[in-house]
């Protein structure tokens, strides 16, 4: 199997060897986590909304390990929304 990502339930996924990074064998590359974001923010968003502009803040090396991802809607409106979501490994955050 080639995903990045395999779930492993209640927002829970487990990260594959395909995430490793060119620097350690042990972290991330940022793109997948970042992908793993944004799949979240299309989950919490309305179905016809789109996204118009994303930031990805990593916070520390992101391990090749178990991840829990959560996004909500902060700030709702008709035209304009914003949204947030958290990726945490350990029970600490490491993107946002």
């Amino acid at each position: 199997m080639t995903a990045f990502y395999l779930p492993a339930g209640d927002g829970v996924f487990r990260s594959t060897r395909h995430t490793v990074g060119p620097w350690a064998a042990t972290d991330q590359h940022g793109g997948p986590p970042a992908a793993l974001l944004v799949r979240a923010l299309e989950r919490v968003l309305p179905v016809d909304g789109w996204l118009a502009r994303i930031s990805v803040d990593l916070l520390s090396a992101i391990p090749v390990a178990d991840l829990t991802v959560s996004a909500s809607v902060v700030r709702p409106g008709r035209s304009v929304q914003l949204a947030v979501a958290t990726l945490a490994a350990g029970g600490r955050d490491v993107a946002r």
